[in-house]
C-alpha cells in the first residue's frame, strides 16, 4: 500500500505547483514582450528610413518646385512633369502620415506592455517573497518533522518500556489473583464454619430461649390462677412504686384529650429504655430498651407478661403488629426479630444488615416488615418467610420510618440532612423529599389513612406535612421544649387532634395540630422523655423516660 503523505506537505507541493504556474504565466509575457519590443524596434526604423526617404522627397520636391517656379515660362513641356511630382509627393506623405499613426499606436502599445511588466513584476517579487517565506515554513516544518520524529522515537521507547512493566505487573497480578483465589478458598471455608457455629450458637440460645418462655408461661399461669383464687393478694401485690389510683377508662369515647395528670407508673426495671409500643386493642405495653430482653406488660394493670429474649444487644425499637399476634424488635445486634405474642416465643429473625437496626415497623396488615440499619439502607423482609425482597439505599442518614399505606407500598424517612423522603418500596425509588426542618428530623409519624405525616426535629419544632406534596401545614414549638436526640420520638392522638413529644428536661409537650398552640406542659418525669404515646381510645397516654419508668397520664 502507497505511503499517504502528511497533509502539510501535500499543501506545499500544490503551493510549489501553483507557482511553477505562474512562473510559466510571467514567463511567456515576459516574451510576448521581447517579441513585441523587437517588432517596435523594426518599426522604429522603419519610420527612421522613411523619414530620411521624406526629407529627400521633400528636398527634391523643393528643388522641384524652385525648379517650377524658375521654369515657368519654359512652357506646358513642364507641366505634366511637375503634375506627377506633386501626386508623388502626396502619396508620399500620406505614407508618412500613415507611418506616423502606426509609430504612435505602436508607442502606446509599448506603454502599456511596459506597465504590464512592472505589474508583472511586481507580482513576481511578491511571489518571490511568499515563496521565500513558503521555504522558511517548510524549513520549520521540516525541523518541526524532525522533533517529533525524535519526540515519537523517544514516546516508543518509553512505551516499550511500559509494556515490559506492564507485563510484569500482569504477571504479578496473575500470582496475586491465584493467591486470592486461595484466600477466597479459604474464606469460604472459615465462613462456612463460622456460618454453622453460628446456626449452632443461635440455635442453642433459642432452645434456651424457649425454655425460659415456657417458665415464664407457667409461673404467669400460675399467678394467674392465684390470683383468681385470692383477688385481695393479686392487687396487694403492685406497690406504689409501681403502680397507683388507675381510674377505670371512660366506654364513652368522646375523642382523644390532653393528660392533665399521671395516673399510674410502671416500672420496666431496665437501665435505660429506648421505645414503647402499644397493641392496637390497648391491652398490652411492649418496652425496649438497653436490655436484651423486651418486656411486655398488661397496659391496664401494669403486670408483667413476658420477657422476650434473643436479642444479643440492646433494643432500639418495638412494635406490636396491628392484630396482636405478633411483636417485632430492632436491636443493635444488626437484626430484627419477631416474637409470637400468643405463646411468647421467638418465630423469626430477619438478619442482614451490617449496622445497627435503628427502627423496624409492620406493614397494616403485618406481611412485610420495613427495617432500617446504620448502614444507611432500608430492607423491605416477607414476614412469613423471613427474607428481604428489596434493598433501598437512602444515601443520608436516617432516624426513623413509616408506613403511608395498608399495603406498605410507600414509606416516610426521617433523615440527618433535614429532610423526610418517600420511597416506592416495590421499585426502590423515591418518590419525593423536602427539606422542612433547619436540623435534623428525629422521627416520623403518619396518621392512620397515611395522608399526613408529623416530624419532630432537633431544632426544637414539631411540623405536620402533607403526605402526598410535603408541604407544610402547620409547626408546633414552645419555650424551652428541646428533644433528646436518638430518644424523641412524637405522636399524634388517634383523632389526630392533638400531637405531642417529650423533651430532654423530662417534661411532655401536648399541641393542637390545627392550631399549633402549646396545649399543656407536664413536668412529670425526672430523666429524658425517650417515647410518648396515646392509647387507641385517646383517653389515655403512656410516657417512657429514658431511665426505667413508664407514666400514665390522664
Amino acid at each position: 500500500m502507497a505511503q499517504t503523505r502528511p497533509a502539510w506537505e501535500t499543501q506545499i507541493l500544490a503551493q510549489l505547483e501553483q507557482r511553477e504556474v505562474r512562473v510559466a504565466t510571467v514567463s511567456k509575457v515576459i516574451e510576448s514582450y521581447n517579441r513585441l519590443a523587437g517588432k517596435v524596434g523594426e518599426f522604429a526604423n522603419h519610420s527612421r528610413e522613411v523619414e530620411a526617404r521624406s526629407r529627400e522627397l521633400q528636398g527634391e520636391h523643393e528643388r522641384m518646385f524652385e525648379n517650377y517656379q524658375h521654369g515657368a515660362g519654359t512652357g506646358m513641356g513642364n507641366v505634366r512633369g511637375t503634375t506627377l511630382a506633386q501626386q508623388r509627393i502626396n502619396d508620399l506623405e500620406r505614407e508618412v502620415e500613415t507611418l506616423k499613426e502606426e509609430r504612435s499606436a505602436l508607442y502606446r502599445t509599448q506603454g502599456t506592455n511596459a506597465q504590464r511588466l512592472l505589474d508583472l513584476s511586481d507580482k513576481m517579487r511578491e511571489n518571490d517573497e511568499r515563496l521565500r517565506q513558503q521555504e522558511l515554513e517548510i524549513s520549520d516544518s521540516h525541523e518541526a518533522l524532525r522533533r517529533s520524529s525524535n519526540k515519537i522515537s523517544d514516546l516508543q521507547d518509553t512505551l516499550k518500556e511500559k509494556d515490559g512493566t506492564i507485563q510484569i505487573l500482569q504477571d504479578e497480578m496473575s500470582a496475586l489473583q491465584l493467591e486470592i483465589v486461595q484466600i477466597e478458598e479459604r474464606c469460604g471455608r472459615l465462613q462456612a464454619e463460622n456460618d454453622d457455629l453460628v446456626k449452632r450458637w443461635l440455635k442453642k440460645m433459642n432452645e434456651e430461649a424457649e425454655k425460659v418462655n415456657e417458665v415464664t408461661l407457667e409461673l404467669e399461669q400460675i399467678r394467674r390462677k392465684s390470683t383468681a383464687l385470692s383477688p385481695q393478694m393479686g392487687t396487694a401485690m403492685f406497690d406504689d412504686d409501681r403502680f397507683f389510683g388507675l381510674s377505670p377508662m371512660s366506654a364513652q369515647n368522646g375523642g382523644s384529650v390532653a393528660p392533665r395528670s399521671a395516673v399510674g407508673k410502671i416500672d420496666a426495671r431496665m437501665e435505660e429504655l429506648h421505645s414503647i409500643a402499644l397493641s392496637r386493642n390497648g391491652e398490652l405495653l411492649a418496652v425496649g430498651g438497653h436490655s436484651t430482653t423486651v418486656k411486655v406488660f398488661d397496659a391496664a394493670t401494669g403486670d408483667s407478661i413476658y420477657s422476650l429474649t434473643g436479642c444479643l444487644k440492646g433494643v432500639n425499637h418495638v412494635e406490636i403488629s396491628t392484630d396482636g399476634s405478633m411483636l417485632l424488635a430492632a436491636s443493635s445486634d444488626n437484626t430484627a426479630r419477631i416474637w409470637k405474642l400468643d405463646t411468647g416465643r421467638h418465630w423469626k429473625s430477619l438478619s442482614g444488615h451490617i449496622g445497627s437496626v435503628v427502627t423496624a415497623k409492620f406493614s397494616t396488615d403485618a406481611s412485610r416488615v420495613f427495617t432500617y440499619s446504620q448502614d444507611r439502607t432500608v430492607k423491605v423482609w416477607d414476614t412469613q418467610r423471613g427474607l428481604c425482597t428489596k434493598t433501598l439505599f437512602t444515601v443520608s442518614s436516617c432516624h426513623d420510618i413509616d408506613v403511608l399505606d395498608s399495603a406498605g407500598s410507600r414509606i416516610v424517612t426521617a433523615h440527618m440532612d433535614n429532610s423526610i423522603r418517600v420511597w416506592d418500596t416495590a421499585s426502590g425509588k423515591k418518590l419525593r423529599e423536602a427539606a422542612i426542618h433547619k436540623e435534623q428530623v428525629m422521627s416520623v409519624c403518619a396518621n392512620r389513612s397515611g395522608t399526613r405525616i408529623l416530624t419532630n426535629s432537633c431544632d426544637g419544632t414539631l411540623k405536620l406535612v402533607d403526605a402526598s406534596t410535603l408541604d407544610v401545614l402547620t409547626v408546633m414549638s414552645a419555650a424551652g421544649y428541646r428533644p433528646s436526640r436518638n430518644w424523641a420520638r412524637a405522636s399524634l392522638s388517634p383523632d389526630e387532634r392533638f400531637a405531642m413529644a417529650g423533651s430532654i428536661d423530662g417534661k411532655l409537650y401536648i399541641w393542637d395540630v390545627n392550631s399549633g398552640d402549646l396545649v399543656r406542659t407536664l413536668d412529670i418525669h425526672k430523666s429524658p422523655v425517650c417515647d410518648a404515646l396515646w392509647d387507641p381510645t385517646g383517653m389515655r397516654v403512656y410516657s417512657a423516660e429514658k431511665s426505667r419508668y413508664i407514666m400514665i397520664l390522664q
